[in-house]
């Protein structure tokens, strides 16, 4: 006769994000997968146009959150402790990167945040033609770049009750530069082919 307890078949299983060691292997892959497709993927479609970048950007990031609230979700309905502080370290570290990551081209670097001084570093012989280029382009940079603040502001309070959601700060953080980087890279490439 063995010395073992016998297992008890009937008895419900938790859900797998639920379980500490899956859902960290769950989210390692996920979040490390994320992070690398969107850095891998920011550096090859950096000079490709926005139809290219765009989705290469943002499906990483939307796996991870959809990874990140199905943990929420499991870990809220089971009742189950929460998960330790420190996952939410993740979350200065995605603030670092948002903040330090650069968000422009080297061309247009060090600019005062206006269209006009976009177009005062591009080599164009038509000011208002580069202005009506820029400003949107700028619009699009600056409403990217603070959304990604905001979905790191998300991942932060679904942090605390998911260990995915606060790590997936640090893609959204890559991903939110990357992309508010691609938009302007959009002006000076075209800048670059015109002249």
């Amino acid at each position: 006769m063995s010395g073992l307890t016998p297992i008890d078949e009937s008895a419900p299983r938790s859900p797998l994000l639920v379980r500490p060691f899956q859902a960290g292997v769950t989210g390692w892959i996920v979040v490390s997968g994320a992070t690398v497709v969107v850095l891998v993927g920011g550096a090859i479609t950096g000079q490709k146009p926005l139809a290219a970048a765009v989705p290469v950007l943002v499906i990483p990031v939307v796996v991870a959150f959809a990874f990140a609230i199905t943990q929420w979700w499991q870990v809220r309905s089971a009742g189950t402790a929460r998960p330790s502080w420190w996952h939410l370290g993740a979350v200065p570290a995605a603030l670092l990167i948002w903040y330090l990551w650069p968000n422009t081209p080297n061309q247009i670097n060090g600019d005062d945040g206006s269209a006009q001084a976009v177009c005062n570093n591009i080599p164009t012989d038509s000011n208002a033609a580069c202005l009506h280029r820029a400003a949107p382009a700028l619009d699009a940079h600056n409403l990217v770049w603070w959304l990604a603040l905001a979905l790191i502001a998300v991942a932060a309070l679904l942090g605390r009750w998911s260990r995915i959601a606060a790590w997936t700060s640090i893609p959204v953080a890559f991903a939110g530069a990357l992309l508010a980087s691609s938009f302007l890279e959009q002006v000076v490439l075209h800048y670059q082919i015109v002249t």
